[in-house]
């Protein structure tokens, strides 16, 4: 029994450095997968906002029956005979009835928000998806796929650009001419329109071209250092997270500014456009066959050799266009020259 008391006080008695020394220590590595990666967080916080506004719209609805039901019952007390206890139990229902439509209103206001909240995380995750889908490969990638699938908004119905008439019409008078003038010109503009988001298009799939290239060469050399005999000394006597990181595969920790850092400024969701649909009576068919091929690749070299073609061949229907919209202005002028 005194052993057991003097063996309490040496123990109560030992520093608190030595007993924080004495619990066994967290790795790095743990602390890694502990972690969560972006597109977990991601993840989190549209599920989070989407549980969100699910209740709200199952509290507005429950508000909404409940209104029914006292427009219900103040329509019944107003078709009774008109007595001093109808009264007092009308204006109750209407003051109840007007209670609930003004928590009807603050429901809807903060719904508005839920929904703008909802957006906003599921683009945040976007961006963190597509940073992943880089480097993604086998089931993870597929998974990636899905989620962008779910999260990424709605693309507009495709539009087809119509090219108005450009044929020069010698009987035409001035004012015929110059409202075809006007016409080539809207058109002029709205082609330029795509041109520019052709470009933005292809400086985008080539920027995560490159970022696939980096990736794929920083595998290699992990390969190749993993079968470099020297690299096993370099574990030992480091014995620290770099050397154990390297030799699991697990590379450098992956850097914002690899990534897009927020939605394309160029107004364009990469797959979400269908510029082969759009342009297709403004472009040859084997530059529309060519844009359809590159929407169901995987390769983001492929889909920016594409949207440059594309964008190429309507330059030389926009500078064909201005040539005859010229003509066309020439004309007007010679017919109403004196």
């Amino acid at each position: 029994m005194r052993l057991a008391a003097l063996a309490l006080v040496a123990l109560l008695g030992t520093p608190a450095a030595a007993w924080a020394d004495s619990r066994p220590a967290i790795t790095p590595r743990i602390r890694v997968a502990q972690t969560l990666t972006a597109v977990e967080r991601a993840t989190s916080a549209v599920a989070k906002a989407e549980s969100a506004r699910a209740q709200l719209v199952a509290d507005r609805a429950k508000l909404a029956r409940r209104y029914e039901n006292e427009l219900a019952e103040v329509d019944k007390l107003k078709r009774q005979k008109a007595s001093w206890r109808r009264d007092r139990a009308l204006r109750g229902k209407l003051a109840a009835s007007l209670e609930t439509a003004r928590s009807l209103g603050t429901l809807a206001e903060r719904l508005k928000k839920a929904d703008k909240e909802v957006v906003r995380a599921r683009a945040a995750a976007l961006v963190a998806v597509d940073q992943a889908l880089v480097t993604a490969t086998g089931p993870s990638r597929g998974d990636l796929e899905r989620k962008r699938r779910a999260w990424a908004p709605a693309p507009p119905p495709p539009r087809k650009i119509v090219i108005p008439d450009e044929a020069l019409d010698p009987l035409a008078d001035p004012e015929e001419l110059e409202l075809q003038a006007a016409h080539l010109r809207d058109a002029e503009a709205e082609l330029g329109r795509e041109v520019a988001r052709l470009e933005a298009q292809a400086v985008r799939y080539d920027r995560a071209a490159e970022l696939r290239r980096q990736h794929e060469r920083a595998a290699e050399l992990a390969v190749r250092d993993e079968s470099d005999p020297r690299r096993i000394g370099t574990q030992a006597r480091g014995g620290g997270f770099e050397a154990t990181a390297a030799n699991d595969g697990l590379g450098a920790p992956p850097n914002e500014d690899d990534g897009p850092a927020g939605p394309d400024p160029s107004g364009i969701a990469g797959d979400s456009r269908d510029f082969a649909t759009a342009l297709s009576d403004v472009v040859d068919p084997s530059t529309v066959d060519a844009l359809r091929r590159a929407e169901r690749s995987s390769d983001p070299s492929t889909r920016a050799a594409a949207a440059r073609r594309a964008r190429d061949a309507v330059n030389q229907r926009l500078a064909t266009m201005k040539k005859r919209r010229a003509a066309i202005e020439g004309r007007a002028r010679e017919l109403r020259a004196p």
